[in-house]
């Protein structure tokens, strides 16, 4: 493999990290920092493919305007601001995925 050649940030960022204690050498903040973006790929991967399967099953919906598209995204947002403000609410794993699974 070959060299990896960090900014001047990115070494800042890796000090202290190692000031803070938590990790011992500058491959543990790497690895620690790979792990988190395979993390994110894999879910952004089951999302992608949970999308994929909507569209196949016909769950989507078309706009003829842009301002149609906005007005849906507001009134989803407002919907999702009033369950989630209800108290007893606890948010389900579909909500914590975008509403969708």
């Amino acid at each position: 493999m070959t060299d990896i050649h960090l900014s001047d940030e990115d070494r800042a960022f890796i000090e202290g990290q190692l000031k803070t204690g938590a990790y011992r050498t500058a491959d543990d903040v790497i690895r620690a920092g790979l792990q988190v973006l395979r993390e994110e790929d894999e879910a952004l991967r089951r999302l992608i493919k949970v999308g994929e399967d909507d569209l196949k099953a016909g769950r989507y919906v078309t706009f003829e305007k842009a301002g149609d598209l906005k007005k849906h995204i507001l009134a989803l947002a407002r919907e999702r601001q009033d369950v989630r403000s209800a108290p007893e609410h606890e948010p389900s794993g579909t909500e914590r995925l975008g509403g969708r699974v």
